[in-house]
């Protein structure tokens, strides 16, 4: 059984041959990825933690260093997927074990797409939660994974894309902390 893919908005080391592409708008807003970075976080959700295998797509570079930094981006897009595996026997929800589909759901799981201004704080305007759409990985290897998305907003707004993400060590505590610097 998969289990949930969640996205949300963040703005986070290097790009070592990681690349993406986002085709369609939200609210307006496109995107051209200038950076992919990716590992297996643990993530905290209303409903508590999670195990996760947390890729971050960008417009904004240097995603790696700056995450590492515990440091928002300013005035970036970010299109952040949370993809997990549910062990149907044991119950274990963690990270993505191979290659599969994950789809969108929404009752339990979220993606989305956000903008932030230039003081790192998210434009609800320009933001928007996914409703439907999968993530399919096709590689996936050490924390660094390969795929394709097609995601539908609650905006009406849809869009494609693709990702070759390189790992970065540095995304785990970055999605743990409660706060970032800016800049």
């Amino acid at each position: 059984m998969r289990g949930p893919l969640i996205a949300l908005a963040l703005v986070a080391c290097g790009n070592d041959g990681a690349t993406a592409s986002f085709v369609g708008t939200v609210r307006g807003e496109s995107m051209s990825p200038a950076d992919a970075i990716s590992d297996p976080a643990t993530v905290m959700f209303t409903s508590g933690s999670t195990a996760v295998g947390a890729i971050v797509l960008s417009d904004a570079g240097g995603l790696c260093t700056r995450a590492s930094a515990n440091r928002d981006s300013k005035g970036a897009r970010v299109l952040a997927l949370y993809l997990s595996d549910v062990d149907a026997q044991t119950g274990t929800i963690g990270p993505p074990k191979g290659a599969a589909a994950y789809p969108v759901f929404t009752v339990v799981s979220v993606a989305s797409f956000a903008v932030n201004d230039l003081l790192c704080k998210k434009i609800p305007d320009k933001s928007a939660a996914a409703v439907s759409g999968s993530v399919t990985l096709t590689g996936n290897a050490d924390g660094a994974y390969a795929g394709t998305y097609d995601l539908t907003f609650d905006s009406g707004d849809h869009v494609t894309g693709s990702f070759k993400t390189a790992t970065c060590r540095g995304l785990a505590a970055y999605l743990a902390a409660n706060t970032h610097l800016c800049g």
